[in-house]
């Protein structure tokens, strides 16, 4: 399955299979990406610029909350 594929599957997936898939993907996603400090800062651009204003806000949120300044990843 190729990219666009993937995707298309992906987006016809009701809300609460979407979270499903997240939830099994997420941890070896993760676990990959925090290998390698320009994968953290793609992910965190991913996060903060392309997923909108809210998930931008949320992510310094979560900063603040673990005891950081906030605004996402170099806040």
């Amino acid at each position: 399955m190729n990219v666009k594929e993937f995707t298309e599957q992906f987006q016809s997936l009701s809300r609460e299979d979407q979270m499903a898939v997240l939830r099994q993907v997420m941890p070896k996603f993760c676990e990959s990406m925090m290998g390698d400090p320009k994968d953290v800062r793609e992910i965190f651009s991913l996060l903060t610029e392309d997923c909108g204003e809210q998930m931008a806000n949320m992510v310094s949120v979560m900063g603040m909350m673990m005891g950081r300044k906030g605004g996402g990843c170099c806040g």
